[in-house]
């Protein structure tokens, strides 16, 4: 005897090594938007609160009959599939053999084809060559790869109202990384504004993980960080920071910037924006995309040096483009970048199956 189908609204379900940070505001706006979401994930992660979904961690490889009572339970009408390994795979030969509807989600920039062999790969996993990515270059940018959409991940607030800003003779400048990883930066940055910093213009907070294990990271780095750190009275760094202190600190800063060569995308100052924080963003970043130079924020060259410390003088010495570019962040953050904006295109995509980004 076969149960009755139970009437349900629509669904989507991420697949993903770990439920991430960024992840978190498009999944709170699916939940309050009333479209069922959940996140199967490889690994379990412990740095982002889960008060509106629960991610279901099954593993790197599950067994079959595992991860189909997940997704029998879950019964998504979308699937975003980033790459989990044979997690990967199992989720999308369930999902083709349910008629669920499969997008391909990376972070890959948005004008990046796939290579014959990566096709190929994605065929024998049973996975779709259509993606969606929140990484693109900023204007002019190279023409898109045509499997690709552009999704941006929304950003909101998070917590209470933060105060307000408090004016400063000092341009307080945020940057949030993972401290030891060599494309980060964060030394460079250190030594292109130690003048200013040494001049009284501007302070800098360092924030981020200290982990080791991250990919390249290197324990020389991190020890140097904290003897700069020490020795300078206008730099601060706070380490391994949880999720909901990110917030305040968002809030209490002018700027927050990303100096950082080969970053896949970069959050932060994107989700600063929501607190009117002023993204500085390297050109080489996914996230810089999203800049529009001199309207919501400034893209820097980091492989040029002096680029940093010239964009942040700028912001130091002319208050009116700061506030200009804070009122274009927030701007940006109420609009294409907000949980509804976001809302809309996922209805789309459910409604077409994944093959219509723009909303109906």
């Amino acid at each position: 005897m076969t149960r009755p189908e139970r009437t349900l609204g629509p669904g989507v379900l991420f697949v993903v090594p770990a439920f991430h940070p960024n992840l978190y505001f498009a999944t709170r706006a699916l939940a309050q938007a009333g479209i069922r979401v959940q996140v199967v994930a490889a690994h379990g992660a412990k740095v982002c609160p889960q008060d509106h979904v629960r991610p279901h961690v099954v593993g790197l490889q599950p067994s079959w009959g595992a991860l189909g009572r997940v997704l029998a339970e879950v019964r998504p009408d979308l699937m975003l599939l980033r790459g989990s390994g044979p997690l990967t795979h199992y989720a999308a030969m369930w999902g083709r053999l349910h008629g669920v509807a499969l997008l391909n989600y990376d972070q890959k920039l948005l004008s990046r084809r796939a290579s014959l062999t990566e096709l190929a790969r994605l065929a024998l996993q049973g996975r779709p060559f259509r993606r969606v990515t929140p990484a693109r270059r900023p204007a002019p940018a190279p023409p898109p790869d045509p499997r690709a959409m552009f999704l941006p991940l929304p950003v909101g607030r998070f917590g209470p109202p933060q105060p307000p800003r408090l004016p400063s003779a000092l341009l307080r400048v945020l940057a949030v990384a993972k401290l030891a990883q060599p494309r980060k930066r964060v030394l460079q940055l250190i030594e292109e504004l130690t003048s200013a910093g040494e001049a009284g213009r501007i302070e800098l907070t360092l924030v981020g993980s200290t982990t080791l294990g991250a990919s390249s990271a290197e324990e020389d780095i991190l020890s140097t960080i904290r003897e700069r750190v020490a020795a300078h009275s206008w730099l601060h760094m706070l380490e391994d920071q949880p999720f909901h202190e990110m917030p305040a600190l968002y809030a209490a800063h002018d700027v927050c910037i990303l100096p950082s060569s080969g970053e896949p995308l970069g959050s932060a100052p994107l989700e600063g924006m929501a607190y009117g924080t002023v993204p500085v963003i390297s050109s080489d970043a996914g996230s810089a995309g999203m800049i529009r130079e001199g309207e919501n924020g400034l893209t820097v060259d980091v492989r040029q040096p002096g680029e940093i410390a010239r964009a942040i003088d700028r912001l130091a010495a002319d208050r009116a483009l700061l506030a200009r570019l804070s009122a274009g962040a927030l701007a940006t953050a109420a609009g294409e970048l907000s949980e509804a904006a976001y809302v809309a295109t996922v209805r789309a995509l459910i409604a077409s199956r994944g093959r219509r980004i723009a909303p109906v």
